[in-house]
């Protein structure tokens, strides 16, 4: 591997850190949110399946780093 590479590999990698901290913010505040919203309403029903999504994101931005380390 050349370095050309490596070095796109850890921008890559940098990329991926930043968007895990920009979705784990936004996590914080849809959990803030959640604490607010009556139980049984539409908006709390849509809160709680982009939390979901931003998990399922969380997740796969965690196999994405581990896999883009492990070719370094």
């Amino acid at each position: 591997m050349t370095e050309r590479e490596r070095a796109r590999i850890r921008r890559a990698i940098s990329l991926l850190r930043t968007q895990r901290a920009i979705l784990l913010e936004r996590l914080e505040e849809i959990n803030e949110n959640l604490r607010r919203v009556p139980n049984p309403s539409r908006a709390r029903r849509e809160l709680l399946a982009a939390r979901a999504s931003i998990r399922e994101a969380l997740r796969l931005n965690a196999a994405a780093i581990r896999l883009l380390r492990s070719v370094l």
